[in-house]
């Protein structure tokens, strides 16, 4: 029964707060939010922790003195939802809701896995018209198109969108109690840092992976998260019939992070045409699957014109499912940068004319960036790395540039280039 299923969904309704795992960063960016109207739309690959961080949410309300009875949640991948209409679901929700607990003053609805129900924007942009200022949303979804052009359009103005990634580093020490956060703590735990920091570069930080050991088993639970995308986040939601393609596109892409994406080129290995393989890598950025970065120019036509350079969202991803040797340790530990600083950044591109700087992060009101990351700077690399770091802050007109590396710190001068040599995992502890 519905009720049934709502009060194990809604534990707080029994006095009990939810066990929330590990406190995400993102946590503390939100709360501001909540104080307000609009609609918070939480998005982020599957088995991220989006669910976590909801019940986090709840959590801090219930500490601040919300009445329990003003907080709903509900999951809305129960097999029972499927295949109805949003609307019929979500006024039954409701409903149910209001009818079980009858909540005086404002009320918190938190809907996870909102994409599920097709239309689901139409019933919360009237119940948020309706009841504005008694009535708060957050919602959750896998896929990006949560706010498409279409569904922006409709809740113009309503709604804020945050994202939030797999684990990192600092939230990984955090879940195994590793003091970093002091420099004290950084020298007596130097090598389980380093020891965390190994595993997260080859394994990744999706949450669920934490508390396993066994290497094939975190190969079945990637596969199985890596099916679910595929299956359901993308051949089911939009039809698609060349479901062999996709997964070999999919599982390409995954094995080539860090990597100019020539569609062309992909045509002629997929024996395939450009337009179906620009369509799919569209649907596997909108599962928050891969990301793809821009070249940098000041003109946005020369940006969206440029080859696009490939990311996977998870490192754990690019070791554990293509079928290969050995994974490019300096393609590894650029993906890794790429998405530590898509997490703080949304403005991150690369740089390339006869040389390639590989990341630039362009903000110039805070000031921006340009790095390199090589997993050894050594007399094979330190020619090409140095020119292109060069290159792109030369083109920025910056005066210092960063170099990330496995385990190397130096700073020198290079052709008026102040240069600073930085362990990644050093960087990656710094907020």
């Amino acid at each position: 029964m519905l009720e049934d299923y709502l009060y194990e969904q809604n534990l707080h309704w029994q006095g009990q707060q939810f066990d929330a795992g590990t406190e995400r960063e993102l946590l503390i960016s939100l709360l501001p939010f909540m104080e307000l109207d609009h609609i918070l739309a939480i998005s982020g690959i599957r088995r991220c922790g989006k669910s976590y961080l909801m019940k986090q949410l709840i959590n801090d309300l219930l500490d601040k003195g919300t009445p329990p009875e003003n907080i709903f949640f509900a999951n809305l991948e129960l097999p029972g939802f499927a295949g109805r209409p949003a609307a019929e679901v979500l006024h039954e929700l409701w409903d149910t809701f209001i009818t079980l607990k009858n909540p005086k003053g404002k009320i918190y609805f938190f809907l996870d896995e909102i994409q599920t129900l097709q239309k689901w924007e139409v019933w919360v942009k009237y119940y948020y018209d309706l009841r504005k200022g008694d009535l708060k949303f957050v919602i959750t979804g896998s896929n990006s198109q949560l706010l498409s052009s279409e569904l922006a359009t409709l809740l113009s103005g309503r709604v804020i969108e945050k994202k939030l990634y797999p684990f990192s580093l600092r939230e990984i020490l955090r879940f195994q109690k590793i003091d970093f956060e002091s420099s004290e703590g950084r020298s007596l735990n130097r090598n389980q840092i380093r020891a965390t920091f190994n595993n997260y570069f080859q394994e990744g930080g999706m949450p669920e992976l934490l508390s396993v050991q066994a290497p094939e088993t975190k190969r079945e639970l990637l596969t199985t998260y890596f099916n679910t995308i595929i299956y359901k986040d993308i051949i089911s939601r939009f039809s698609v019939r060349h479901s062999r393609l996709l997964k070999d596109l999919a599982i390409y892409l995954t094995g080539q992070p860090a990597s100019l994406i020539n569609m062309k080129k992909l045509a002629d290995i997929f024996q395939s045409n450009r337009t179906i393989l620009k369509e799919f890598s569209f649907f596997l950025q909108l599962s928050f699957f891969v990301m793809f970065l821009k070249k940098f120019d000041y003109s946005a036509q020369k940006r969206e014109m440029a080859l696009r350079k490939g990311f996977v969202v998870d490192n754990g991803f690019a070791t554990f499912l293509p079928i290969r040797f050995s994974p490019d340790k300096g393609k590894l530990l650029e993906n890794l940068v790429c998405v530590e600083l898509v997490r703080r950044s949304n403005e991150v591109f690369y740089w390339k004319n006869h040389n390639e700087c590989d990341f630039i992060i362009y903000d110039p009101r805070q000031g921006s960036q340009a790095i390199q990351v090589c997993y050894i700077l050594d007399e094979n690399n330190r020619g090409r790395e140095l020119a292109g770091l060069k290159a792109g802050c030369d083109f920025l007109k910056l005066k210092e540039g960063l170099i990330l590396t496995l385990n190397q710190k130096d700073q020198f001068e290079y052709k008026g280039l102040t240069v600073s040599v930085m362990p990644a995992y050093q960087w990656l502890l710094n907020q």
